[in-house]
């Protein structure tokens, strides 16, 4: 585990404006989310197709691993996707997609992929940190791949399965990946076919190229920031309602390690309507 950085604040003490507030979404409407940047895979190493990718399959493509930490409040009755990528954008239908952590109309938290198959757990209304995981191993004959979840600061499980996984590219390219929205049709846990806008609060996302210890859930839980393969974060009181962007403490890959100093790097990753698309190829982007 890195030495970590304390952060400016702890979500849990967070009022809402210190979150982004989603709390006047309409599950099946929104009209509340982000899309995230895009990349380009030319070779996919793990069978899967190439092409344009959202940035959670590239980080997934292109390091084996990806791990996600998201700080958000879930108000009574709360539902909804937190994390999500697809191969059309809202308000269309999309042929192949993946709700990968959300809560489901059933009240749990469910994190998984396709192919691999699912964690869930309990959750109650209140501020929660959860992180959710896919990485691969290779073995012979066939790789290996893993989801785990954790729920604030604690190990809540894992599954693997054999052969693929659609994080990595099985099945389509996936162009758009997207915080706060996804198509559920047919996920477990939500009882209806449309798609699953979340009607909470995010204060915090982050996004690593490595699979995270339970050292580093931890310390992240205690309101640490772990440098170590941090590719970018974003922090709710960055967000300007003026103009529905959210700025990166980090900026976007330059091909080095993340340091701790975390200088600003000030680039737009994506506007809070479905419509506007991403501003920036994520390995293109801009120290500023």
């Amino acid at each position: 585990m890195s030495s970590p950085t304390t952060i400016s604040y702890l979500p849990t003490a967070l009022g809402a404006s210190k979150a982004v507030s989603l709390l006047n979404n309409n599950p099946s409407s929104g009209p509340y989310t982000w899309q995230l940047p895009q990349c380009t895979i030319t070779s996919n190493p793990y069978g899967g197709y190439t092409g344009t990718y959202g940035l959670l399959n590239c980080i997934a493509i292109e390091y084996g691993a990806v791990s996600a930490v998201v700080w958000f409040y879930e108000p009574p009755g709360g539902q909804g996707v937190l994390l999500s990528y697809q191969n059309a954008q809202y308000p269309y239908s999309p042929h192949n997609y993946y709700s990968v952590l959300y809560i489901g109309t059933d009240g749990l938290l469910h994190a998984g992929d396709y192919n691999v198959g699912q964690v869930t757990t309990a959750i109650s209304p209140g501020w929660h940190m959860t992180v959710f995981e896919v990485w691969t191993e290779p073995t012979t004959p066939y790789r290996s791949f893993y989801v785990a979840l954790y729920l604030d600061g604690q190990f809540i499980g894992s599954v693997s399965s054999y052969g693929s996984a659609q994080l990595f590219g099985a099945g389509s390219n996936y162009p758009y990946s997207n915080i706060g929205t996804g198509e559920a049709c047919g996920e477990p846990g939500v009882n209806f076919c449309n798609w699953f806008f979340f009607n909470g609060a995010i204060a915090y996302v982050a996004l690593y190229n490595r699979v995270l210890s339970t050292g580093d859930v931890l310390a992240i839980y205690q309101g640490n920031l772990v440098s170590s393969g941090l590719v970018t974060v974003w922090y709710g009181d960055d967000y300007n309602p003026s103009n529905g962007y959210w700025i990166s403490r980090i900026g976007g890959y330059t091909g080095a390690p993340v340091t701790s100093s975390y200088s600003p790097r000030g680039c737009i990753l994506w506007n809070s309507t479905w419509y506007s698309g991403p501003t920036g190829i994520w390995s293109n982007w801009q120290q500023c």
